[in-house]
């Protein structure tokens, strides 16, 4: 359940804590960035982040808003080093009577949102080929050995299309439904089950690491140089292709103010990335990956679409501020664009397999 957060108290709280544990800076002001339904996220000075768990709707962590900071401190631990990402300070891992939230500290990282421009795009691909071939790098093999111990998908295809069919069946089940979404939603999910046997090929060339799994423009930061990664609640072990398929599904495009990637754009991004891979073998096997489960995140993201219609908590009505009021209207423009997503979706369904 979500608990209502006033972030005017929280903000006070997180003050008056960073300066008994003498984190505080003589001149340092503590501005509230963004809230989302997982965290609050205030600038600390001028080079520093304070991201507060306040919520946990991912229910991996059961509710428990020190596990959803262990798990974020663990990737970041990780990735030390590796540009890839915000770089750790600091952390309450712990609630405390002084403060009962934990959280990170991290540096600042300039830039801004991603907005799809080839620029922008180059520098993304650029940022995924470093991560994907990461387990190839000294001091980074030891992804599988991370405490604690991060999800490990070896069935991609198989585990995506059964959490599709979960997501999809609050929205099959309300008696209120449009009958057209129904049909649709039966239509893609039974092209989906079709290709499943495709699952072979990962198997059959494998290459598992660090994904990221949630590639909404916002948890994107870019600069002139270079793009970061942030908001790593979601990520797990496994395929590539996994973060390229949610990169460039166009539920995750549409997100951005209703975006539609042309197609000369995808192939640009694409290539950008197979060539920073900068190994021809991986490249073959990723591109091995993407033809068989490439689809597949963004039928995901359809069917959790329709199904979150139904089962959407009431976040966005309790809170309010410019972030809660985009995402509503988010919410609210999926529902014309659905039609449009899921012809998408059904094309990427029929691409050729190898």
């Amino acid at each position: 359940m979500t608990v209502v957060i006033d972030l005017h108290q929280l903000q006070e709280q997180l003050r008056s804590h960073l300066q008994s544990r003498q984190l505080w800076q003589t001149g340092d002001l503590l501005t509230l960035l963004a809230h989302g339904e997982a965290h609050a996220i205030f600038r600390l000075g001028v080079d520093r982040l304070v991201r507060v768990a306040v919520n946990t709707p991912n229910q991996r962590f059961g509710g428990d808003l020190g596990q959803l900071t262990a798990f974020e401190w663990t990737i970041l631990h990780y990735l030390k080093g590796a540009r890839l990402s915000h770089e750790l300070l600091g952390a309450q891992l712990e609630p405390r009577d002084d403060f009962p939230y934990t959280y990170l500290i991290t540096n600042y990282i300039a830039g801004e949102p991603l907005n799809y421009s080839r620029p922008q795009l180059r520098h993304c691909a650029e940022t995924l080929a470093r991560l994907h071939r990461l387990p190839l790098q000294p001091g980074y093999a030891q992804v599988q050995q991370l405490s604690p111990p991060l999800k490990q998908v070896n069935y991609p295809l198989t585990l995506f299309f059964q959490e599709s069919q979960a997501y999809a069946q609050p929205y099959l089940e309300f008696s209120e439904a449009d009958s057209d979404i129904v049909e649709m939603l039966k239509a893609v999910l039974a092209k989906a089950e079709a290709r499943l046997a495709a699952e072979s090929l990962l198997s059959e060339y494998p290459h598992q690491c660090l994904v990221h799994s949630d590639h909404t423009y916002e948890n994107w930061v870019v600069g002139p140089e270079r793009a970061y990664l942030v908001d790593w609640e979601w990520a797990e072990i496994g395929s590539p292709a996994g973060d390229l398929g949610h990169f460039l599904s166009p539920v995750t495009l549409c997100r951005r103010e209703g975006y539609r990637m042309p197609a000369t754009d995808r192939q640009f991004f694409l290539a950008a990335y197979y060539a920073a891979l900068g190994d021809a073998a991986l490249a073959e096997t990723v591109r091995l990956h993407f033809a068989a489960f490439g689809a597949y995140p963004a039928l995901r993201s359809l069917c959790w679409t329709a199904g979150y219609w139904v089962t959407a908590n009431r976040w966005y009505a309790e809170h309010d501020g410019s972030s809660a009021i985009e995402r509503q209207q988010r919410w609210q423009d999926s529902q014309q664009w659905f039609p449009q997503l899921w012809a998408e979706v059904m094309t990427l369904l029929e691409e050729p397999l190898p």
